[in-house]
């Protein structure tokens, strides 16, 4: 039996997810300009993604991994850095997309290792992964009751969150930012770039979105002392997203990723500024709440039939969380001494979810760096990986698009040798929970067999305690609310022993 009358429900379906290897491999040769290593401190692979396009099928990706390396120079023993940018191309193949979709690209760092063949020269040798997942929505068309006309029917009401869009736009940052009351900078050190969201309003088909661009430097501010400052940046952004499907009733889940970006430093003209350009992703996926009567089992009073069953899963419930800690951890310096700390930053964050007794639990890992001087004044670098665990009071459902932020860190020196890093995180989780529902999504019916009834008009039935109507109707070929009617009875689902009159 072809149905006639559908329900459409939309879901968020990953397309494809897929990563790839890109290998680094650098023969590093210091410029003229630069001095000398005396020391490396830190190497670092940072792969950054220009481009993306979608043309016959392919998905192209173009962009550049920032090998960077800092150093103490053998000239006057200070903080320096120097990088050489390699540029990549990966292509990723990809099937039919649907009309609403979104793509997630990620470049994240494998491994990077520095070999000095000389003061001037090095091999580097890394590799970053490049993550790919295309979400989509999709929609499911099941039959509904209407579609059955002739059959009784079992029906639930199911209430669900329905998708209603699923969109992205990419945007640029270009700022330039007066520092005129900063120290000059001569040489930046160190670049700390990132993006966030701190709030968004949907209307109808469009989605307002306010967030925020931080931007941390350590610089070299004279040449010949050695001295380094910091500079910290708020730099708000705002970027309206054409979304068909968004309106003041939908729960909308925003993601932002920061793609690609570049810091200069300018003293043209006696005006000192710091240039910023970056490119950012802002992806929308939107649910509404929807309700929907489902046929879950059907019979034929006349014909023999066998029904197509089908299980559907729904979205019962999307709420996103956002949290807010701090954790404190202490660094020791070892044998060297701080005499004085330049900086302390955050590099990486990664997180994920547990299942802890059926709430939900945040675990990730926090890259922290301290740049700091000896009792001799020589730079040292020191990296340490905080552990962090975050218990909700949330029910454990699916989690999508998870985000862990370092907000600030903050140092205290307790002594000589130690540290305690006081470190300040923002975390983001979009969670939904899911019901499944067996449905019937056809039925066949047999039109050359006949149901045999019995030439009684009145059948007496002796139930049992907690038999349902339903599956006494079914039994005997007639309608449910024909045994209601015939036994006064208040309840589909017998609370004691009856006997009932089953009427044809």
């Amino acid at each position: 039996m072809e149905t006639e009358k559908n329900i459409k429900i939309s879901n968020r379906e990953v397309i494809l997810s897929q990563a790839l290897e890109e290998p680094v491999d650098v023969d590093f040769t210091l410029p003229d300009y630069c001095p000398d290593i005396e020391k490396i401190l830190k190497c670092t692979l940072t792969p950054q993604i220009y481009t993306r396009n979608i043309s016959g099928g392919v998905l192209e990706i173009e962009g550049v991994s920032i090998v960077s390396v800092m150093y103490v120079d053998s000239v006057r023993k200070a903080l320096r850095t120097s990088k050489q940018v390699v540029p990549f191309n990966r292509t990723v193949n990809i099937r039919e997309l649907p009309d609403s979709h979104c793509i997630f690209t990620t470049a994240s760092t494998e491994y990077v290792n520095c070999r000095a063949l000389s003061p001037r020269r090095l091999v580097i040798k890394g590799s970053f992964s490049l993550k790919t997942e295309i979400v989509g929505k999709t929609v499911t068309a099941i039959p509904s009751a209407d579609s059955f006309d002739g059959f009784q029917k079992m029906c639930v009401k199911r209430s669900f969150m329905d998708v209603t869009a699923v969109t992205e736009e990419t945007f640029g940052i270009n700022e330039t930012v007066s520092v005129q009351n900063k120290p000059d900078i001569e040489s930046i050190i160190k670049t700390v770039v990132k993006v966030s969201v701190s709030e968004h309003k949907a209307i109808e088909d469009k989605i307002m979105v306010k967030g925020e661009l931080n931007l941390r430097l350590l610089y070299l501010s004279d040449l010949y002392t050695g001295e380094t400052q910091c500079l910290d940046y708020v730099l708000p952004f705002s970027q309206i997203i054409s979304c068909t499907g968004a309106d003041s009733d939908t729960v909308n889940n925003i993601s932002c990723q920061l793609l690609s970006y570049d810091v200069n430093a300018s003293g043209e003209n006696d005006e000192k500024t710091v240039s910023v350009e970056a490119r950012i992703n802002l992806t929308a996926i939107c649910y509404k709440a929807q309700e929907a009567e489902l046929v879950t089992d059907a019979y034929s009073k006349e014909y023999v039939c066998e029904l197509r069953h089908k299980p559907l899963q729904t979205v019962s419930s999307v709420r996103p969380i956002k949290r807010s800690f701090i954790r404190k951890m202490d660094i020791s310096s070892n044998d060297r001494g701080f005499s004085r700390i330049l900086d302390v930053y955050n590099e990486s964050c990664s997180a994920g979810v547990r299942n802890d007794a059926g709430t939900l639990t945040l675990v990730g890992k926090a890259g922290l760096c301290v740049i700091a001087l000896d009792g001799e004044g020589i730079p040292f670098y020191i990296e340490r990986t905080m552990d962090f665990t975050d218990k909700s009071d949330e029910p454990f459902g699916n989690a999508f698009d998870i985000k862990a932020v370092v907000t600030s860190v903050s140092y205290r020196i307790k002594d000589e040798h130690t540290l305690e890093l006081r470190v300040e995180l923002v975390t983001n989780i979009f969670v939904t929970n899911s019901d499944n529902v067996n449905i019937i999504d056809g039925i066949e019916v047999f039109e050359d067999k006949m149901i045999e009834k019995p030439r009684s008009a009145l059948t007496l039935y002796f139930a049992e305690k907690g038999e349902a109507l339903w599956d006494i109707a079914k039994h005997y070929y007639t309608e449910e609310q024909f045994i209601v009617e015939d036994n006064d009875l208040a309840e589909t689902v017998l609370s004691q022993k009856e006997m009932l009159i089953i009427r044809r």
